[in-house]
Protein backbone atom coordinates (compact mmCIF):
# COMPACT_ATOMS: atom_id res chain seq x y z
CA UNK A 1 0.00 0.00 0.00
CA UNK A 2 1.02 4.08 -0.92
CA UNK A 3 -0.94 6.84 1.20
CA UNK A 4 -0.41 10.16 0.17
CA UNK A 5 -1.29 13.67 2.19
CA UNK A 6 -0.90 16.82 0.69
CA UNK A 7 -0.88 20.29 3.18
CA UNK A 8 -0.97 23.42 1.26
CA UNK A 9 1.13 26.45 3.11
CA UNK A 10 -0.96 28.71 5.04
CA UNK A 11 1.32 30.99 5.91
CA UNK A 12 2.17 32.71 3.08
CA UNK A 13 -0.64 31.47 1.23
CA UNK A 14 1.10 32.26 -2.40
CA UNK A 15 3.79 33.97 -3.01
CA UNK A 16 3.82 36.48 -6.18
CA UNK A 17 7.71 36.46 -7.71
CA UNK A 18 9.73 38.96 -9.41
CA UNK A 19 8.98 37.70 -13.06
CA UNK A 20 4.99 38.01 -12.51
CA UNK A 21 4.66 33.96 -11.53
CA UNK A 22 2.57 32.18 -8.39
CA UNK A 23 4.45 29.71 -6.40
CA UNK A 24 2.80 27.93 -3.70
CA UNK A 25 4.17 25.63 -1.59
CA UNK A 26 3.00 22.22 -0.22
CA UNK A 27 4.14 19.35 2.05
CA UNK A 28 3.75 16.34 0.71
CA UNK A 29 3.80 13.14 2.62
CA UNK A 30 4.38 9.70 1.25
CA UNK A 31 3.65 6.56 2.96
CA UNK A 32 5.29 3.33 1.70
CA UNK A 33 2.91 0.67 3.87
CA UNK A 34 4.96 -2.37 2.50
CA UNK A 35 8.55 -4.19 3.60
CA UNK A 36 10.53 -3.26 0.27
CA UNK A 37 12.11 -0.16 -0.87
CA UNK A 38 9.77 1.86 -4.29
CA UNK A 39 10.37 4.20 -6.42
CA UNK A 40 7.21 6.68 -7.23
CA UNK A 41 6.61 9.14 -9.90
CA UNK A 42 5.13 12.55 -8.11
CA UNK A 43 3.23 14.33 -11.45
CA UNK A 44 1.73 17.37 -11.29
CA UNK A 45 -1.63 17.66 -13.18
CA UNK A 46 -3.93 20.37 -14.91
CA UNK A 47 -2.41 23.51 -14.32
CA UNK A 48 -1.36 24.87 -17.69
CA UNK A 49 2.24 26.05 -18.07
CA UNK A 50 3.21 24.59 -14.03
CA UNK A 51 5.98 23.16 -12.56
CA UNK A 52 7.34 21.93 -9.76
CA UNK A 53 10.37 22.04 -7.63
CA UNK A 54 11.45 19.93 -4.81
CA UNK A 55 13.61 20.87 -2.04
CA UNK A 56 16.49 18.45 -1.44
CA UNK A 57 16.10 17.37 -4.90
CA UNK A 58 18.80 18.24 -7.97
CA UNK A 59 16.76 18.22 -10.70
CA UNK A 60 15.59 21.58 -12.40
CA UNK A 61 11.75 22.19 -11.84
CA UNK A 62 9.40 19.78 -13.34
CA UNK A 63 5.75 18.15 -14.13
CA UNK A 64 7.01 14.98 -12.81
CA UNK A 65 9.37 13.36 -10.26
CA UNK A 66 10.85 10.15 -9.40
CA UNK A 67 11.21 9.46 -5.68
CA UNK A 68 12.80 7.01 -3.32
CA UNK A 69 10.85 5.50 -0.64
CA UNK A 70 12.10 3.51 1.94
CA UNK A 71 10.38 0.28 2.45
CA UNK A 72 7.80 1.03 6.00
CA UNK A 73 8.73 4.25 6.24
CA UNK A 74 7.20 7.79 5.51
CA UNK A 75 8.88 10.52 2.94
CA UNK A 76 8.03 14.08 3.48
CA UNK A 77 8.43 16.71 0.64
CA UNK A 78 8.43 20.13 0.71
CA UNK A 79 7.17 21.07 -2.77
CA UNK A 80 6.62 24.35 -4.93
CA UNK A 81 4.75 24.74 -7.95
CA UNK A 82 4.92 27.48 -10.18
CA UNK A 83 2.76 29.18 -12.75
CA UNK A 84 3.94 31.29 -15.13
CA UNK A 85 2.15 34.98 -14.86
CA UNK A 86 1.36 34.52 -18.81
CA UNK A 87 -0.49 31.09 -17.46
CA UNK A 88 -2.54 32.46 -15.02
CA UNK A 89 -6.27 32.77 -15.92
CA UNK A 90 -8.09 33.17 -12.94
CA UNK A 91 -7.54 34.15 -9.56
CA UNK A 92 -7.69 30.47 -8.36
CA UNK A 93 -7.16 26.75 -10.22
CA UNK A 94 -7.88 23.61 -9.43
CA UNK A 95 -4.81 21.24 -10.24
CA UNK A 96 -3.47 17.87 -8.79
CA UNK A 97 -0.80 15.97 -7.94
CA UNK A 98 -0.44 11.99 -8.67
CA UNK A 99 1.73 9.06 -7.41
CA UNK A 100 2.07 6.16 -9.35
CA UNK A 101 4.49 3.27 -8.08
CA UNK A 102 6.95 2.86 -10.88
CA UNK A 103 7.24 -0.92 -10.25
CA UNK A 104 3.62 -2.08 -9.95
CA UNK A 105 -0.14 -0.30 -10.74
CA UNK A 106 -0.49 1.61 -7.24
Amino acid sequence: RLELNVLHDRNPQFVTLSDGSIRNGYTVKLLNMIPEPRTVEITLHGLDGGEMSIVGIDQPASRAFSIPVEPDRLKTLKVFVRQPADQIRKPAQSFEFRIDDTASSE
